[in-house]
């Protein structure tokens, strides 16, 4: 064997045996309409989607119509497979608070009640384990309208 033909069978070698780390198979992409009980929830509500099998994740946050598009490490393609689904409100309202006035304060002896802003939607969607959104992603692009009641 020249040196030649050599050379040639090791880059053969090194690029058949070095596959992409990346290739995760057949890919989908997801992107919908996210409301509650039909209404439009705040822009930048956060729709999580956590694949059940590899644990992958990936997400996406809504426009002023509800529109969302997920993203991914792999420029929105995610492997396809079932995955579980939870609802986040923008970060602006997370963890906020309502605090009482001093007349309800003093109205209510017995504490202060809090309420949080942004409750748009139960609190049962902020958890996977909860939640109970459950879509399939198929190869190609998927469409869902996730309607939250």
């Amino acid at each position: 064997m020249n040196c030649k033909s050599f050379a040639i069978l090791l880059i053969a070698i090194a690029t058949l045996g070095c596959g992409n780390q990346n290739d995760i198979g057949p890919t989908g992409r997801i992107n919908g309409v996210l409301t509650n009980k039909g209404k439009t929830l705040s822009p930048d509500t956060q729709i999580v989607f956590l694949h059940v099998q590899s644990g992958t994740a990936a997400y996406g946050g809504t426009d002023e119509r509800g529109n969302f598009a997920i993203d991914s490490f792999n420029d929105g393609n995610i492997p396809i497979g079932v995955y579980r689904v939870m609802i986040q409100p923008p970060e602006s309202q997370l963890g906020v608070e309502d605090e009482p006035s001093a007349e309800e304060l003093l109205e209510n002896s017995a504490g202060p009640k809090t309420q949080k802003k942004g409750n748009e939607f139960a609190f049962k969607y902020r958890q996977l384990s909860t939640s109970g959104l459950e879509y399939e992603v198929k190869e190609g692009d998927n469409v869902f309208q996730i309607d939250l009641e």
